[in-house]
């Protein structure tokens, strides 16, 4: 007789379902015991007294699961996920991603990440104690506010220098707005951010950041500007001033998660993802992440909570040159020329044009460096001037005799005739100017 291995639950319910048989229990009393309804118990006792302890046992005990995935594609997963496979350092759902639209192998991301423990391949994530912090809301639409940020990482692996990943992010719906590979965090990949994002989408409401000191200036105001209220700007400040959008100076990494999570996942899932691909330069990556981006955005952003748009359109007769750029003060010379960076431009005017001599301009420069001067919000042109020449030296002039004209003859000879009544030696016997033989 085949033994039978019973559960604690199982016993449990084989000794109510006997005191049910020999008439102790009432089919109610033990439908109350075991949780179940009366029919329940009613098919309990029937099926226990044709086979004793077996009806207890659930049919499918011992059996595989009709779910359970097949040895070929948990040899092949372990293969290429295992310590010596292509996908060795991918994260579980990164590599469950990979294989499934680039191997075609159906599997689920807790058994993969089991299987890859139980093998050796992947250890058990300990995670450090968190702090705790209040959640804050997501923006309730749109464009209302964008978190941006720059990400310092050795993206290509050694490949190439390291580079700086300046991208941002909308915080209503988790939407990657702009992501550009530049070779530091300056304030140029800043204008350029605000520029694009302006272009394709539109003026955000607010911009969330960090206190770096491009976008936030450390300097403390001097006693004039106290007096006139004014505060230290950086350039990047000043222009997002200009453009109205609030900027708020996040306190902690914590504060902007969004953008900080962004990088996590960027810094795990770009870096692998280019190495497949074989980008070795910037230009490559920065081509590499455009088609990235929107697979990026295609999985994980989210609707808002509001259909509404925040973006505000910068219209399409704005100077983007003036908006979108740094800006100096300089003052015009009397030749009507201002000198910046070392070079001379002159600035142009018709003959109606009031002059500009001792005027203070703004000069923009743009992030392409391109250089525009505007008075009272009107562009001027000009030209630069050409660079001074030096003068050369003076050549040195020969005097020839033969060069003489008859006057000068005639008054040598009547020099000399005076100086011979003196007993003077005649000019023609003296040395001739600069040295000349005669």
């Amino acid at each position: 007789m085949e033994a039978v291995t019973l559960s604690d639950k199982q016993q449990r319910r084989a000794r109510v379902i006997e005191r049910l048989c020999s008439g102790i229990l009432t089919t109610g009393e033990a439908a109350s015991l075991l949780h179940l309804s009366d029919r329940q118990v009613r098919r309990l006792k029937n099926a226990f007294m044709q086979s004793g302890f077996h009806a207890l046992v659930h049919g499918n005990t011992k059996r595989p699961p009709a779910n359970r995935t097949s040895s070929r594609v948990v040899q092949e997963a372990v293969r290429l996920c295992g310590s010596d496979g292509p996908y060795h350092d991918f994260n579980v759902c990164h590599a469950k991603q990979v294989l499934e639209e680039h191997h075609h192998l159906a599997i689920g991301r807790s058994t993969l990440d089991r299987l890859l423990k139980e093998n050796g391949t992947r250890k058990p994530h300990r995670r450090k104690p968190q702090v705790k912090r209040s959640r804050r809301v997501r923006s309730a639409c749109e464009g209302q506010m964008i978190q941006i940020d720059g990400s310092p990482h050795d993206w290509l692996e050694g490949r190439a220098p390291r580079m700086c990943l300046m991208g941002a992010i909308d915080d209503a719906t988790n939407q990657v707005v702009y992501a550009r590979f530049h070779p530091t965090e300056d304030q140029k990949g800043y204008l350029m951010l605000l520029r694009s994002v302006a272009i394709r989408y539109g003026i955000p409401m607010s911009v969330y950041h960090d206190k770096h000191t491009i976008l936030r200036s450390p300097k403390e105001p001097t006693l004039e500007e106290e007096l006139a209220g004014v505060k230290p700007m950086s350039q990047v400040q000043r222009v997002m001033e200009t453009l109205g959008i609030e900027a708020i100076a996040a306190n902690s990494p914590q504060a902007k998660g969004r953008v900080e999570r962004l990088w996590k996942t960027l810094q795990d899932r770009l870096t692998k993802e280019m190495r497949l691909a074989g980008i070795n330069t910037l230009e490559d990556a920065n081509d590499f992440l455009t088609a990235y981006i929107e697979r990026h955005n295609r999985r994980y952003a989210v609707p808002s909570r509001e259909s509404a748009m925040a973006w505000v359109p910068h219209g399409e007769r704005q100077d983007l040159a003036r908006l979108f750029s740094t800006m100096e003060v300089r003052t015009v010379a009397n030749d009507h020329t201002v000198s910046v960076a070392g070079t001379t431009y002159q600035i142009l005017r018709r003959s109606a044009d009031k002059s500009l001599s001792g005027r203070r301009i703004a000069v923009h420069v743009t992030p392409e460096e391109e250089i525009h001067f505007y008075h009272g919000g009107n562009r001027l042109e000009h030209m630069v001037c050409a660079p001074n020449t030096t003068v050369p030296d003076r050549a040195t002039v020969t005097v020839v005799p033969e060069a003489y004209d008859i006057v000068q003859i005639a008054l040598e000879h009547r020099r000399n005739s005076f100086k011979a009544h003196r007993g003077l030696a005649p000019l023609s016997q003296q040395t001739p100017p600069n040295g000349a033989s005669t």
